[in-house]
C-alpha cells in the first residue's frame, strides 16, 4: 500500500466529520477509493482524484449528474457533502477529495474478462437500465459551468483522443499502425455519416464493464462515473460486452443487452448495425488507455494490442 495515500485519505476524513475505522484502500487506478465508515456509522467511498487527470469543474460536474440521477430514482452512488456543505475537499495542491454513499452488492465482472457472471437475466436489465439511464439524462436540464469530455467522434478518433491515439506509439510495428490508421479513417467515416442520418451525442456513463455494475437485492446499480462524457449513446451498450468479447455467449449477451435497452428506449436499424464498431472503438481506445498505465515491459501493453489488432482486422475485412 502507498502509505503516503493513506495518510491524505485519513486527512480527508476530516472534512466529513472523521473516522471510525481507517481507511481501507480498495481500488487504485485513476483514482484511489478507500472503504472508509464515517463518525455516525455512515460507510461510504472515499475518492482522491488522480491529479491531473480531471479538472475540478469535471469533478463537480460528475456529482451534478449523479446526485440528479439519484433524486430521479436511478441507481447511482450518492455524493455526500462534507462539514461545511460542499462535495469536494482541498487536501493537498495534488489531490481533491469527495466522498459518495457506499452501494452494496457485488460486480458482475471484473478486470479479468475470465471471471464475468453472465446471465440472460443481468443481461436484459443491464440494457434496461442504461436506457433508463439516457432517458432521465435526456430530460435533465444542466447548469452553464456544466463540463464534461467527449466521447463522440472526435473523443474517439480525433487528433486528441480521450485515451490516446491508438494508431501511433513505439510498442506498434509500422505495419501495425497501419492497420489502426486504416481502421481508424474508416470508422471516422461511418460515425459521420451516422450523425448526418440523425444520430446524436448524449452525456454518458462511458464505462460501463463489469466492475462498475453492481447487483445486489434491489436489481442492478451503476457505480463509477469517472470517464462520464458526451458520446453515441450505443458507445455505452458496446462498452458494456467488451469484457466478454471472447466468449461463446458474447452475440448472446450484445443481444440481451440491446432488448432490454430497446424496452425502455427505442433503437434504430443503423444503431444495432453500428453496435461492433462502437465496440472495436472501445477496444482500440483501451489499446492506448494501458500504456502509460504501465511500464514498458509489462505484458497487458501486448494483450490489448493483440485484442485490437484482431478487432481492426475484422473490421477491415467486413
Amino acid at each position: 500500500m502507498d502509505y503516503s495515500l493513506q495518510g491524505y485519505a485519513e486527512k480527508a476524513c476530516i472534512f466529513w466529520g472523521g473516522y471510525i475505522e481507517q481507511p481501507k484502500l480498495i481500488k487504485h487506478r485513476e483514482n484511489a477509493v478507500f472503504d472508509v465508515t464515517l463518525r455516525g456509522n455512515v460507510r461510504v467511498a472515499l475518492r482522491l482524484h488522480r491529479p491531473g487527470y480531471k479538472k475540478q469543474e469535471e469533478i463537480e460536474s460528475e456529482l451534478w449528474w449523479t446526485k440528479a440521477l439519484a433524486e430521479q430514482g436511478f441507481p447511482v452512488p450518492v455524493p455526500v457533502q462534507n462539514v461545511d456543505g460542499n462535495y469536494l475537499s482541498e487536501i493537498s495542491p495534488e489531490f481533491i477529495a469527495t466522498v459518495i454513499k457506499w452501494v452494496n452488492g457485488k460486480p458482475i465482472g471484473t478486470a479479468d474478462a475470465n471471471q464475468f457472471k453472465i446471465s440472460k437475466q443481468i443481461d436484459f436489465e443491464l440494457g434496461k437500465v442504461i436506457g433508463n439511464l439516457h432517458n432521465i439524462t435526456e430530460d435533465l436540464s444542466f447548469p452553464d459551468w456544466f463540463s464534461r469530455p467527449s466521447w463522440g467522434i472526435e473523443g474517439l478518433l480525433g487528433e486528441y483522443p480521450n485515451w490516446g491515439k491508438f494508431w501511433e506509439g513505439e510498442h506498434l510495428r509500422s505495419q501495425e499502425k497501419e492497420i489502426f490508421t486504416i481502421a481508424r479513417d474508416r470508422a471516422y467515416s461511418l460515425l459521420k455519416q451516422y450523425e448526418k442520418e440523425g444520430a446524436k451525442t448524449l452525456l454518458i456513463h462511458a464505462d460501463v464493464i463489469g466492475e462498475n455494475v453492481f447487483q445486489n437485492d434491489s436489481g442492478i446499480s451503476l457505480i463509477d462515473f469517472d470517464d462520464c462524457g458526451y458520446g453515441f449513446p450505443i458507445y455505452d451498450l458496446a462498452t458494456a460486452t467488451i469484457q466478454s468479447l471472447e466468449d461463446i455467449n458474447y452475440q448472446r449477451r450484445c443481444n440481451l443487452i440491446l432488448e432490454g435497452y430497446d424496452k425502455v428506449r427505442s433503437l434504430k436499424q443503423i444503431d444495432t448495425d453500428l453496435f461492433p464498431i462502437f465496440a472495436m472503438l472501445r477496444v482500440l481506445a483501451t489499446s492506448a488507455w494501458i500504456v502509460p498505465r504501465v511500464s514498458t515491459n509489462d505484458p497487458k501493453i501486448q494483450i490489448y494490442k493483440d485484442r485490437a489488432i484482431t478487432q481492426a482486422v475484422e473490421f477491415l475485412e467486413k
